[in-house]
């Protein structure tokens, strides 16, 4: 069984690593029409990952 601590942790790396990809996408995205694409698909995902996260363990 995986850790809930260990789970919320690796989670957290994983959103400060979005977090640092979302910026570099949104510097980029003034000159280029995929890295737009892209900052808006992983917006989307963040706030996915934000919305499970908010939920807890517990959810399902």
């Amino acid at each position: 069984m995986v850790d809930a601590i260990e789970t919320n942790a690796c989670l957290h790396e994983v959103r400060a690593g979005i977090d640092g990809v979302l910026v570099l996408l949104e510097q980029q995205s003034v000159r280029s029409e995929a890295c737009f694409s892209a900052l808006c698909l992983l917006e989307m995902v963040k706030a996915k990952l934000d919305a499970l996260m908010a939920a807890g363990p517990l959810a399902g």
